[in-house]
């Protein structure tokens, strides 16, 4: 007997920074909307996510708009030291960025929608998507539901993308990881809350990105967040060995890989020619694609949350669910704005393969910092909340 399926407005696949954005800021358009949400995951949280773990300004600011304090532990960078062979230079802030766990930070994030009201099924997975004219029938292994409205919200092998056959222009950058633990707080790293990106990869490796230095607690514990992005702006050339490039920074820092667990995962970037939507389906976050320059994935993942709450109010406001101008308002919005730009430049950092005009570029670079508010140690970036989703929370509660 088949199972009686489930009529919802707004199914979220995925409970990711990306899904839970969505279902956070449709709240807070009105707060009726959390019982017109569910949102479907095959992970339970907190789950385990690889990711270097970084939430800029941008991230930050996209919370404290919607009334969020950062809550979940994490780790304050406050000098950010670009490096490329015997060059180096820094952006400094109070703080740049901050480093969460993506397994405590996520968690936050659903534990957030749930206490608004919105239904979050973890542990329920999707096995089928069929689109029909009038809804998106979705069986998961447990339930069967009919949505007015589909969000691919699940991530850089989104089930939602190859089930759809989606076909657009976006590529997948590559990305390897290692925890080291550290003896403690009193390194420099720790101490002074220093991040590093090391570019002299990409002439002495042939890599289209980064090793980066992260320092991080896991359990209360020191660890470094070793790892290489690998953007493939420029896919007509050779792939980097990423295991050896690794390898071969972490011994220049006196650690060996192989003493390490190595783990990996693909980024979706961003191409501003991409396919965003179909007849009743939208894709956010790493489903439809993130930063090509630095692979910074979090905080524009919370930032579709906000593009999609627009065009989903929209959509159910003129009862057109074609989503023919979804991807212009995410073109057009100012932090899409900011990838399409992002997008450019790695196409032009990656192009350059001579050493020369790359050192060249930074001995420019430091004097282009001192124009900017990132020279100064003491800078604060960030918004002041205005209507905040925690009023809603302990009223809710």
């Amino acid at each position: 007997m088949a199972a009686e399926a489930i009529p919802v407005d707004v199914l979220i696949v995925g409970s990711g920074p990306s899904g839970s954005s969505t279902a956070l800021h449709l709240v807070k358009s009105n707060p009726a909307w959390a019982k017109r949400i569910v949102v479907v995951d095959k992970a339970v949280h907190p789950r385990e996510k690889l990711c270097g773990g970084g939430v800029t300004h941008i991230g930050q600011n996209i919370l404290a708009k919607l009334g969020l304090p950062f809550d979940p532990p994490n780790f304050e960078v406050k000098e950010v030291r670009l490096v490329y062979e015997n060059h180096s230079y820094s952006f400094y802030g109070n703080p740049v960025f901050r480093i969460v766990r993506r397994d405590e930070f996520d968690h936050w994030l659903v534990k957030t929608a749930e206490k608004l009201g919105v239904e979050v099924r973890q542990g329920d997975g999707v096995v089928r998507i069929t689109p029909t004219a009038d809804f998106v029938e979705v069986e998961t292994e447990n339930a069967l539901f009919h949505a007015k409205v589909l969000v691919g919200a699940d991530g850089s092998r989104s089930f939602v993308r190859r089930t759809l056959k989606w076909d657009d222009d976006s590529r997948v950058a590559r990305l390897i990881e290692v925890l080291t633990p550290e003896n403690g707080r009193t390194q420099p790293e720790f101490r002074d809350g220093v991040a590093v990106f090391d570019f002299t990869p990409m002439t002495s490796e042939g890599l289209q990105g980064y090793y980066w230095d992260f320092p991080s607690f896991v359990d209360g514990q020191p660890f470094m967040n070793r790892g290489v992005f690998d953007s493939r702006a420029r896919p007509e050339r050779p792939k980097a060995d990423l295991k050896k490039t690794l390898a071969g920074s972490m011994a220049e820092r006196e650690r060996d890989l192989a003493d390490y667990k190595l783990k990996g995962h693909p980024i979706r970037w961003w191409g501003s020619n991409g396919r965003f939507s179909l007849p009743r389906v939208i894709l956010v976050g790493d489903a439809a694609g993130a930063d090509p320059l630095f692979g910074e994935g979090i905080s524009f993942a919370l930032g579709y949350g906000e593009v999609a709450e627009q065009a989903i109010n929209d959509a159910f406001a003129r009862n057109d669910f074609s989503f023919a101008t979804y991807r212009d308002i995410v073109r057009k919005h100012p932090l899409f704005v900011q990838l399409r730009i992002r997008t450019r430049l790695a196409r032009f950092a990656y192009f350059l393969k001579y050493p020369r005009l790359i050192r060249l570029g930074w001995r420019v670079a430091p004097w282009v910092v001192k124009f900017t508010a990132w020279r100064d140690p003491n800078y604060i970036p960030g918004e002041t909340p205005q209507i905040l989703l925690t009023d809603l929370v302990h009223s809710s509660s």
